[in-house]
């Protein structure tokens, strides 16, 4: 790819916060980009087009000048994150180059969270070169963004945390084990469970069923579908099975949710 070149040359804000459990926020004509790092908890994006995503996590959400949307914390745990508010020039070049979706989980987490962190604690102290120091720090954070998203494979054999998420999340919907998981991310199950934890504070096939309920809830709540569609469609191989999960998550039976 050619190189090309842009500067940040506005940083509104860069804050810190945690939201409790039915959290809602509006946003109309979002007049900044931004970027957004979970850092625990889960955050529930509704586009104005209709659009959903869940950003959970270590996951960065993209959010684009001008968007409509409505941002809401789950009824059974909240989160927390840090959101930066920037300007950029020439705008068009790094929303080209970044993830086009809205939601990346980063390779290397562990950079980005110390950038995010650093960059809310120079926006909270207000000194001297404050304005400097933000532009210089979100530069740097989109540049690694972008860098990674164009260079790095996602779920890259060298992480194989987030090559685990990222299979889970994206077959879900079958009868997945844990040996292959973790033959998926270059790993055995003992130590795929161990990075895992340290990764996203949960095992692999807890967090499997954690989406499946979630995807079971969504379906559920439609009224479109019997307990035994959803079971399947969900991944599950019976419905008793599916109930017994079901009720462990949210303390109902999927008849009574």
């Amino acid at each position: 790819m050619e190189d090309v070149d842009f500067w940040v040359g506005t940083v509104a804000f860069a804050y810190h916060r945690s939201y409790p459990p039915r959290h809602l926020l509006q946003m109309k004509k979002r007049p900044h980009h931004g970027l957004t790092l979970v850092l625990s908890g889960e955050l529930r994006i509704s586009y104005a087009d209709g659009e959903r995503t869940v950003a959970r996590a270590h996951d960065i959400l993209i959010q684009h000048r001008g968007d409509d949307y409505l941002l809401e914390t789950p009824a059974e745990i909240g989160a927390e994150y840090i959101v930066i508010s920037y300007l950029a020039e020439p705008e068009e070049i790094p929303v080209e180059l970044m993830p086009e979706g809205p939601v990346y989980t980063p390779v290397h987490q562990r950079r980005y969270t110390d950038a995010f962190e650093r960059a809310a604690k120079v926006y909270a102290a207000r000194g001297v070169c404050t304005a400097a120091l933000l532009r210089a720090l979100v530069q740097q954070i989109l540049c690694n963004l972008i860098r990674e998203y164009r260079t790095e494979p996602l779920g890259s054999a060298d992480d194989p945390a987030a090559c685990a998420r990222r299979y889970i999340e994206t077959h879900f919907d079958r009868a997945l084990t844990a040996k292959e998981i973790a033959r998926q991310s270059c790993s055995s199950v003992s130590y795929l469970r161990i990075l895992f934890r340290r990764a996203y504070g949960d095992s692999p096939m807890h967090y499997l069923n954690r989406i499946r309920i979630e995807r079971a809830k969504e379906m559920l709540s439609s009224d479109l579908f019997r307990i035994d569609e959803v079971a399947t469609a969900c991944g599950f191989q019976n419905v008793y099975y599916f109930s017994r999960v079901f009720k462990s998550f949210t303390g109902v039976p999927p008849g009574k949710y």
